[in-house]
């Protein structure tokens, strides 16, 4: 293992780059069981309440990858 270099100060745009990208990853993650919550109103409960779970599980693994680029590419790049 190798010690990492001093870290530099990083620009305004690059944080708020890195800000924005954690920031969208949240709102297409809330946005997929809102978007399933509408399109599905015909389908019986039951169906309704599988794509919604299913829904669900998008929105968690969008969530999890932005904050998972979010760190390895703004926060822990070293």
């Amino acid at each position: 293992m190798t010690q990492c270099p001093v870290e530099s100060v990083k620009s305004g745009g690059f944080v708020a780059l890195g800000y924005g990208v954690l920031a969208l990853a949240l709102c297409v993650g809330l946005a997929a069981p809102l978007l399933t919550w509408r399109r599905t109103r015909a389908l019986r409960p039951g169906m309704r309440a599988l794509w919604l779970l299913g829904a669900c599980v998008v929105m968690l693994g969008v969530w999890l990858a932005g904050l998972l680029v979010w760190l390895g590419a703004f926060v822990l790049p070293c």
